[in-house]
C-alpha cells in the first residue's frame, strides 16, 4: 500500500560546488541511494546501475543517517520505489526537518514513486488522504495509484510518458519514452509553487514527472519507475537531474 512498486527512485544533492551554466557531465556528484526499511532491493538496485551508467558515485544510505544529521559529502539523495509508511515512521521528526533544511541549502530530494508519495505534503492513496509524518519537502499532493494508466485487471505495465515540448529538457529527447508504472502516482503541486512538468501520462495528461524550486534546492518527482527501462528513460532522468542541478545552490 502506499506507494508500492518495484522501481526505483533518485537522489539529493548538495549545491554548493555547482555554478550556473551547462554541465559537461555529472562525474564527481555523490548520490545517497535510501536502502531502509520500505525501499524494495530491486528498486534501489535498479536506480544504482542507472546512476552509474550517468557517472555518479553512490553511497548507500539509511535513516540515521538524517536522524544524527550525517549528510557531509553527498550532493543529492534517491528515495526509490517500495512501501512509504516504513519511510514515515522510521525517519525522526528531526531527521525529517534536517533534509528539508538540507534542500532549501541547495541539495536535490530525487524521489520514484513510494519515494514521491512520502516527498510530498499530502499522500493520497485510494482515496484517502495523509499528512501526519509527511516529509512534505514537495509543496502539493502524490496521488495514486494513478488510475487510467493500465488496464482494470493489471497492477503493472509498461506506459507511454511525453516531455514536456516547452521546456528547456525537451530538446534531443525522445518523446514519448517508455517507463513501468506499478500502483504509482501523479503529482499535483500547489499553484503559488515554482514546478515544472517536465512529462505527463500520454494516456491521461496528468503531470508524472516534476521539479520544484525550495529555495537554493530543488526536488525531482516521477510517479512511475523511469529506472526500469534503459535507453530513453535514463536519457530523459540524466537531462532532468542535470537541469536540476544548473538552477541549484
Amino acid at each position: 500500500m502506499w506507494g508500492r512498486c518495484h522501481g526505483f527512485v533518485i537522489g539529493l544533492l548538495l549545491l554548493g560546488s555547482v555554478s550556473t551554466g551547462a554541465l559537461a557531465d555529472l562525474t564527481g556528484f555523490t548520490i545517497g541511494v535510501y536502502i531502509d526499511d520500505g525501499a524494495h532491493p530491486s528498486c534501489s538496485g535498479s536506480a544504482k546501475a542507472m546512476f552509474r551508467w550517468m557517472g555518479l558515485s553512490v553511497l548507500n544510505i539509511d535513516a540515521e543517517t538524517f536522524n544524527v544529521g550525517v549528510l557531509e559529502g553527498i550532493d543529492m539523495v534517491y528515495f526509490p520505489g517500495g512501501s512509504s509508511p516504513p519511510y514515515i515512521e522510521k525517519m525522526s521528526s528531526e531527521g525529517k526537518a534536517a533534509l528539508v533544511e538540507a534542500v532549501q541549502e541547495g541539495m536535490l530530494y530525487i524521489g520514484t514513486c513510494a519515494g514521491a508519495m512520502f516527498a510530498a505534503e499530502v499522500q493520497e492513496w485510494e482515496g484517502y488522504r495523509y499528512s501526519e509524518g509527511q516529509l512534505g519537502v514537495f509543496l502539493g499532493d502524490a496521488v495514486g495509484p494513478a488510475p487510467g494508466i493500465c488496464r482494470p485487471d493489471e497492477e503493472t505495465c509498461r506506459t507511454a510518458l511525453r516531455v514536456n515540448p516547452d521546456h528547456d529538457i525537451a530538446a534531443g529527447l525522445v518523446s514519448p519514452f517508455l517507463a513501468t508504472y506499478y500502483n504509482s502516482p501523479f503529482l499535483r503541486a500547489t499553484e503559488s509553487s515554482e514546478t515544472h512538468v517536465l512529462a505527463d501520462y500520454v494516456t491521461t495528461g496528468e503531470p508524472a514527472v516534476v521539479a520544484q524550486r525550495r529555495d537554493k534546492g530543488w526536488v525531482l518527482l516521477t510517479g512511475p519507475h523511469p529506472e526500469w527501462n534503459r535507453g530513453a528513460a535514463w536519457d530523459f532522468m540524466r537531462e532532468s537531474i542535470r537541469w536540476c542541478l544548473e538552477r541549484s545552490g
